[in-house]
């Protein structure tokens, strides 16, 4: 097969393709390799909610968890009683797994309708269908019962080990208690703060990634500028038509007619030039055949217009063609490909960005004609400040009347840039939606924890008072068990956070920043969080009569 292609295509014969493979065509629906024909699919997203998914499953059931072991204290001594009655460590093990199934099976049904309920949201994100009630067959059905099983199993094991393992005299002397407060409690804080850590410092450093990407530098700049498309209404005069009309309007400032916009990428033309040795190069340009309000519209600065006397126009070249090719612009009066092609120098300009800064940049080049002669694939009307809506709505209407009624799409030049970062802005959505949960339930799980380790600790604070302690240096007690956790939990997510944000990297293909500012960022919100519910939390049980918590010993 390659030995086929390279006897009729361009591309082979010029070795700017190099390979001819067989692929199954799942594997093409989820390759980035472009294929027109198919609708295909960024795995990505698939990973990014599977992997988001599993992370604020994992910190539920840490949750669960959590609450579980504050409770083991004072169900104690309703197991303790049961087993003095007669009942088997294991009957006291499976008695709270069951539990532990009975509030999973109500959870899930809970988010089968949450599920249900965000559903057109989902589908807007994932660009694609989705049908809960449609989907629910038997092997969905049992892909549902086997999760359930062994969240029940994952979530209740802790908690019946702990309950069924311990002897009766223990809670009696009451040393389940503090091994309970001492171990268990500080292990599930500590992976609960260093799982929110991490996931919110990726959210932190995408969002910075794709603020930098939507405002770096274009090479060019734009106003107000309306995109109709010409290719569709195929009468050039119609198309003029309209731009006279257009022109007449108090409120547009200029109109162009182009085969391509910056945004769209124009149209390629890939060829070998020769080098300043002679030596031919394969260059591969974005070519833009439009008229001089091009370079108003977009306000590209020509750096040297040579004003050749062209009867319908001239070319300008970006300066990375002359770089390229290691020509000097000063002494290069025209590029000539091996076909013997010469295309005239007009003019040279800074490099301009193409598509999405995010896909692989080449040189460009603007061929400047007479209005008359370019065939449009674009008007753009580029309009003054002022009612933008009202603008586009009476324009619209003449459009419309000049193409007798055709149907047609305008859309703000601004609006298409920001269609090409689509994927990009869904995937922020997508991530920004998992890290807010990811905190509520973090808030939630560290707060109870909270309320359970102040619980336990009232008894030790009263004995401390009564020796000379204030509520000041109980509260720093408190804050210090806290804060000591949370640099325990950082130590667990600098790894994650790590590895997270190079899978980001490796998605963008965009220059990476430190992420050791966004850690910080995330750091410092997640202790603020903990620290705070600590000290509101304990601002009553500090202040307690001691007695309260002695007289019972």
């Amino acid at each position: 097969m390659l030995s086929f292609l390279k006897t009729f295509s361009w591309g082979y014969q010029h070795d700017l393709f190099r390979e001819a493979f067989w692929m199954p065509l799942k594997d093409v629906c989820f390759s980035e390799i472009m294929s027109p024909q198919l609708r295909q699919y960024n795995p990505v997203k698939v990973w990014i909610f599977l992997v988001a998914g599993i992370l604020i499953l994992l910190m539920a059931i840490f949750n669960y968890v959590s609450m579980c072991v504050a409770q083991v204290s004072y169900r104690a001594k309703e197991m303790a009683t049961r087993r003095l009655l007669g009942s088997s460590a294991r009957s006291i093990f499976w008695r709270l797994l069951g539990e532990s199934a009975l509030f999973t099976t109500g959870a899930f049904l809970l988010a089968l309708l949450l599920a249900k309920a965000v559903e057109p949201t989902v589908c807007d994100l994932l660009q694609t269908r989705l049908d809960i009630w449609d989907d629910l067959n038997a092997i969905t059905l049992l892909i549902y019962l086997i999760g359930i099983v062994l969240l029940s199993l994952l979530a209740g094991v802790v908690p019946a080990v702990l309950l069924s393992h311990y002897h009766p005299l223990d809670v009696v002397k009451g040393t389940f208690r503090r091994k309970t407060k001492a171990v268990y409690l500080r292990a599930l804080y500590v992976v609960q703060s260093g799982l929110t850590v991490a996931m919110l410092t990726c959210t932190l450093y995408l969002s910075a990634q794709i603020y930098r990407i939507l405002r770096e530098p274009l090479g060019y700049t734009y106003g107000h500028v309306l995109d109709y498309p010409a290719m569709t209404v195929g009468s050039s005069e119609k198309i003029r038509l309209f731009r006279d009309e257009a022109r007449k309007k108090p409120f547009v400032r200029n109109v162009c007619l182009t085969a391509g916009t910056p945004v769209n990428r124009g149209n390629n033309n890939t060829t070998q030039l020769y080098d300043s040795n002679g030596i031919p190069q394969n260059v591969s340009f974005q070519v833009f055949r439009t008229d001089s309000a091009f370079l108003d519209i977009f306000h590209i600065q020509v750096f040297d217009d040579r004003k050749l006397p062209r009867k319908w126009g001239n070319m300008y070249f970006s300066e990375s063609t002359f770089d390229s090719l290691q020509l000097d612009y000063a002494r290069t009066a025209e590029l000539r490909n091996e076909y013997g092609r010469q295309y005239a120098v007009g003019g040279r300009y800074a490099d301009i960005k193409f598509g999405s800064i995010l896909l692989p940049q080449s040189p460009t080049m603007i061929s400047v004609e007479h209005p008359d002669k370019v065939r449009p694939w674009n008007v753009l009307v580029e309009t003054i400040e002022g009612d933008q809506a009202a603008y586009k709505r009476e324009l619209d209407a003449l459009f419309s009347e000049v193409v007798e009624g055709i149907p047609f799409e305008s859309k703000w030049y601004a609006d298409e840039m920001t269609e090409v970062y689509k994927d990009l802005l869904h995937m922020r959505t997508t991530i920004v939606a998992f890290t807010c949960a990811a905190l509520l339930i973090s808030l939630l799980g560290l707060t109870a924890m909270s309320i359970y380790f102040i619980s336990q600790r009232k008894r030790d604070m009263a004995i401390r008072k009564v020796f000379g302690s204030s509520a000041g240096m109980e509260r720093a007690r408190l804050l210090r068990f806290s804060l000591l956790s949370l640099l325990a939990g950082m130590l667990l997510a600098v790894p994650l956070a790590w590895f997270g944000v190079q899978q980001i990297d490796g998605i963008l293909h965009y220059s990476p920043m430190a992420m050791w500012g966004v850690f910080g960022v995330a750091f410092l919100l997640v202790a603020l969080i903990s620290l705070g519910s600590v000290c509101l939390i304990s601002w009553g049980a500090v202040r307690e009569n001691p007695v309260n918590h002695i007289k019972t010993e």
